[in-house]
């Protein structure tokens, strides 16, 4: 396969994942917002230890296209950069453990959405935080996780 391919093949993958995210986030929008959250589009994320870089740049822009209805208004369109770094530690991580970048993504994008909820909406950050992680955790170390193991199965060792 040539370079071409290649990236053409990365770009399918990551528009796929975006779209998806999107999707998922918007037909499930009861549930992908507030303090109590499943956002099910995160279990996207497990996606990421397989495909790598296009899966990042797939889930930050859908991250980014999914908040556009958020309640927290145009402040949560800055969660595709924790996103972003969060995701790229899922990549690092992948050869380790899969497992340890999900939960880092999960602790980190908890943090965060923790942060942006007690700063617009003076809720306490601690039990945010607790609450996010539970719902953001069954989401990526849960759903995603399983996806990931599927995945991996359907796609062979090579993958």
């Amino acid at each position: 396969m040539n370079i071409r391919q290649n990236r053409t093949r990365s770009l399918v993958y990551g528009a796929i994942i975006a779209a998806a995210y999107v999707a998922l986030v918007f037909l499930l929008a009861p549930l992908s917002y507030g303090a109590i959250q499943i956002r099910v589009a995160d279990a996207l994320v497990g996606i990421v230890p397989l495909v790598g870089w296009p899966g990042v740049v797939g889930v930050t822009i859908g991250v980014l296209i999914g908040n556009i209805p958020s309640t927290l208004g145009p402040l949560d369109l800055l969660s595709a950069i924790p996103t972003f770094v969060a995701l790229v530690i899922v990549v690092k991580l992948r050869d380790r453990s899969v497992m340890a970048g999900l939960t880092a993504y999960t602790a980190i994008i908890s943090a965060w959405v923790g942060y942006l909820l007690a700063l617009v909406f003076q809720v306490p950050f601690a039990i945010t935080f607790v609450y996010l992680f539970i719902g953001i955790g069954i989401a990526t170390m849960g759903m995603g996780y399983l996806l990931y193991k599927a995945m991996k199965r359907v796609l062979g060792n090579g993958a």
